[in-house]
């Protein structure tokens, strides 16, 4: 059995900073591995060991403490004795490679996972890894354009896919639900009713709700749009920009603020369309994943993963970057023709083909000499 432990100084939920919780949890559902996710504490721990995930602590490393959690990695590696360290960002990477100088004949292989756009010490992250992976095309894309420019064989690409027990076409949301949902948010009743997840940021594009609301509503069809994000989280100068140009426009009526929702999943069922309006290529975005995953109609400007996943889920569902009018124009075909409805998630966007591709990566890189260890 392979024993893989997964360095994640920045674990925490939402987002790719949940990757580690999530695959350690997919392996160990296997049978074939024994997972142990080294991390700081945080809400995500009682799920791991729920899951039969063995969890160890650490710090995120800084210039106080960092020699002390070099010194705790090196003792884990040296106990544990893994077969694989999975590393999540550069810190960890260069930290597993040091906790292994001095090993020799069972010197684990490293694996780094690349979720965010390369930035500083790419070549280190690199240099410091057996093998790295990337969770998207759009982010294997960008990252051949910077340190990995000349090294295309050592970047790999496997998607980081949805918990297909969380998140599945046949997902339980019943008449007596989607009532709940009409009783809680009496602006949905009798209205097109649009859902846009996500974070509250310039970035994202809110701004195009303006001429999307505008055309549905000058066609006579009565629309109501929420916004799914923490507002608290957002700049409130950006906040109350977007708010005056939505009032602007007449349209504070037609639009909810409702903040980071625990039962998005309930959200984006009870709602017709999901919407990305992005304005820069995205190398990961869950809501998005998770609409698709429950079978929901998407509909998203085509760049970055979001035109990755609309291309293998529902290809009808993108959109010209930027052109919030055919983005207007879709909605308005399919509040009369609906697209029809997902049956089953495509390979590899299960979080059960993220843990078989990885764990073949691991034999690979092993040679199926993993025996050798205890």
């Amino acid at each position: 059995m392979l024993k893989i432990l997964h360095v994640a100084p920045h674990l925490r939920a939402g987002g790719t900073m949940q990757m580690a919780a999530d695959l350690a949890c997919a392996l160990r559902q296997r049978g074939d591995s024994h997972n142990i996710v080294l991390s700081p504490a945080n809400e995500l721990v009682s799920k791991l060991l729920t899951a039969g995930v063995e969890h160890r602590l650490c710090r995120i490393p800084n210039l106080l403490n960092g020699l002390a959690e070099l010194h705790r990695l090196r003792g884990l590696v040296r106990s544990l004795r893994p077969h694989i360290i999975q590393v999540y960002g550069t810190v960890a990477a260069i930290f597993a490679s040091a906790a292994c100088s001095g090993l020799k004949e069972e010197k684990p292989r490293i694996v780094g996972v690349l979720t965010a756009y390369p930035r500083t010490g790419c070549s280190l992250f690199r240099k410091s890894c057996d093998a790295v992976v990337t969770i998207s095309k759009h982010l294997r894309q960008e990252s051949l354009k910077s340190c990995f420019k000349h090294h295309r064989k050592d970047l790999l690409l496997i998607p980081y896919g949805v918990n297909e027990k969380q998140c599945f076409p046949a997902f339980p949301f019943t008449a007596d639900k989607q009532e709940q949902w009409r009783t809680s948010q009496p602006e949905a009743r009798n209205r097109l009713t649009l859902c846009i997840p996500g974070a509250i940021s310039p970035l994202h594009g809110l701004e195009d709700l303006v001429p999307i609301l505008s055309t549905l509503l000058h066609q006579g069809i009565p629309t109501h749009a929420f916004i799914a994000g923490d507002s608290r989280k957002a700049d409130p100068l950006y906040t109350e920009q977007l708010k005056n140009k939505f009032a602007a426009a007449n349209l504070t009526e037609h639009i909810s603020w409702i903040g980071a929702r625990p039962d998005l999943r309930e959200v984006l069922c009870a709602c017709d369309i999901t919407l990305s309006l992005t304005r820069r290529p995205a190398t990961y975005d869950r809501p998005v994943l998770e609409a698709l995953a429950l079978g929901r109609p998407v509909l998203g400007y085509d760049h970055g993963v979001v035109g990755e996943l609309l291309e293998a889920f529902l290809p009808e569902g993108r959109v010209a970057p930027g052109d919030a009018a055919a983005m207007a124009d879709t909605i308005i075909q399919w509040h009369t023709y609906r697209p029809s409805p997902l049956t089953e998630l495509p390979a590899p966007y299960r979080i059960s083909d993220t843990a078989e591709s990885f764990m073949q990566l691991y034999r690979s890189l092993l040679g199926h000499t993993e025996s050798g260890h205890s």
